[in-house]
């Protein structure tokens, strides 16, 4: 069996490096790798300030948690503080941990499985959960997928051991890290403590919840005492909870946006749980031994239905739950003989979702294959380029935006982030009209945007317009356009420069001349002169 992590190492290897080649070779001769989506330069920005300044923001002050991982951030954070200043530290971190995962997934699939599954995971690892693009990504998600593998190596080892001895340390362990890696683990700690109790381990249910939540809880009074909210800025943005109006009613919607009509969910999702379902429902059905054998199959599928309905399954955020349900799908499908594949409709319904798994992982791969090829040159050419513009002649001034990644992090401006990740004050805001209907939220977050902005003395804007809530205010005045050509990261193609005065107007404009932008982005002045 040595031979196939061998296999496993090599293909990751070849994977990674192409892709890594692929995006540095779109970029100018001489420059430095860019990742290819702005949110590592979110991490990097934090990690720096709290590094240099003691300070948990993408701004040199206050407390704006934009980060959901404490664990990634303070391992960036202590080697900023240990080595100095280097981006590429997300680079080293994510290719050591992509490499644990690689071994973890052939070692559990060595102890608790034979050739057959071997092969067909070698075949399916890399493209159906994009363990490669997580790891050129320079995120928190490699981490997470690695955790989650352990964990669920953890859960076999103590299956076989009720769930007693140091294999439960280990996954207690695990679980405390899981709930400090990224926010949406605390689903994968409410459903293994619930099995727990299930199978009336009542004081291993307790101590899974108490491990799971203790780093979120410690987080969150941090965060209080230092006027952040309880939970990262980023969770209470993008997270869906219930509304106003009855638990029925805010079920109800939770279900209809997270599973029944999120396209996200029968994309990534459907597919694969309707395999571990067949698995936890395999007849003749006994709900004791169901319990009892099942436990991983049980805690994924109760996790992926969470985290489709209360958080996101899309971009990388179901990355997670993707290696976990590789992990659980392969054992069931490679026992399917051809002889037997339409035998019985179960086994028709095994097959076709199984088919339906790797038609998904050649969406995936060739979706990713273009993002990874022309993604770093996007960031570059908008975000990189932004941040080079207002380090120069912006440099320790409020500025206004709304994607703050490398703007942050080689920008070296206090920044107003619009959507609320970088700016605690505007997710406060976005959190309390979490729940109002469409058109009077948006109406009150643009009056409570222009007030703020005007009232704390920014000069400039450098936004999607769109994103700016019931439009931009009237007396912004438009001064340029910068667009970019064959975009696949960015979240529009085109950025506008704002000046938020007539008195900024000028040089905004004589700056925008003077700057030596890159002649691959399209710069158009709105104000001719």
């Amino acid at each position: 069996m040595k031979k196939y992590l061998l296999f496993f190492f090599l293909a990751f290897t070849i994977t990674v490096a192409f892709y890594y080649v692929l995006g540095w070779s779109q970029l100018p001769e001489g420059h430095g790798y860019v990742y290819p989506i702005d949110d590592a330069y979110i991490h990097l920005a934090i990690s720096k300030n709290f590094a240099e300044y003691g300070v948990w923001s993408v701004n040199t002050t206050g407390f704006d948690s934009s980060s959901s991982s404490i664990l990634y951030t303070l391992l960036l954070a202590f080697c900023f503080k240990v080595f100095g200043n280097w981006d590429y530290y997300p680079m080293l971190i994510n290719l050591l941990f992509g490499y644990a995962t690689v071994y973890m997934i052939w070692r559990y699939f060595k102890e608790f499985y034979g050739t057959r599954e071997m092969k067909w995971v070698l075949f399916l690892f890399l493209p159906f959960t994009l363990l490669y693009a997580m790891v050129i990504f320079g995120m928190e998600h490699v981490i997470h997928m690695f955790l989650t593998v352990c964990a669920l190596y953890g859960i076999r080892k103590n299956e076989e051991r009720e769930f007693s001895g140091r294999y439960f340390g280990n996954l207690l362990l695990l679980v405390f890290l899981l709930g400090m890696v990224r926010f949406e683990s605390m689903f994968f700690t409410v459903t293994l403590a619930f099995v727990l109790v299930l199978r009336r381990k009542w004081s291993q249910g307790f101590a899974v919840v108490a491990a799971g939540f203790l780093p979120i809880l410690l987080f969150g009074w941090v965060a209080v005492e230092n006027g952040g909210l309880f939970f990262p800025n980023s969770v209470m943005v993008k997270g869906s909870y219930p509304a106003e109006g009855g638990l029925i009613a805010s079920l109800w919607m939770i279900l209809k946006k997270g599973i029944f009509l999120n396209f996200s969910f029968y994309k990534y999702l459907f597919f694969p749980l309707i395999i571990v379902g067949f698995l936890i429902f395999k007849p003749p059905f006994s709900l004791k031994k169901t319990i009892t054998l099942r436990t991983p199959e049980i805690v994924i599928f109760l996790t992926a239905l969470f985290q489709a309905c209360f958080a996101m399954i899309e971009y990388r955020y179901e990355s997670y739950l993707m290696i976990s349900l590789l992990l659980l799908v392969v054992p069931v499908t490679s026992q399917l003989q051809k002889r037997q594949l339409f035998s019985n409709f179960r086994n028709v319904i095994l097959f076709c979702s199984f088919f339906g798994m790797i038609l998904i992982s050649a969406y995936r791969f060739y979706y990713f294959h273009r993002t990874l090829q022309f993604a770093p040159k996007n960031i570059l050419e908008q975000q990189v380029e932004m941040s080079r513009f207002l380090n120069k002649y912006y440099q320790g001034e409020k500025i206004v935006a709304n994607d703050i990644g490398a703007i942050a992090y080689y920008g070296n401006v206090q920044l107003l982030d619009i959507v609320g990740l970088g700016s605690t004050e505007i997710a406060s805001k976005v959190v309390e009209l979490k729940n109002v209907p469409k058109k009077k939220k948006e109406e009150a977050m643009h009056h409570f945007l222009k007030n703020h902005i005007r009232n704390s003395g920014y000069k400039i804007a450098v936004v999607y317009p769109d994103w700016f809530p019931d439009g931009v205010p009237e007396n912004w005045i438009p001064v340029a356009t910068w667009t970019i050509s064959q975009n696949r990261s960015a979240a529009r193609d085109t950025v506008v420069f704002y000046a938020l005065n007539k008195n900024e107007v000028g040089k905004l404009q004589k700056s925008l001349r003077k700057f030596n932008l890159s002649p691959e982005v399209n710069q158009n002045f709105l104000i001719k002169n």
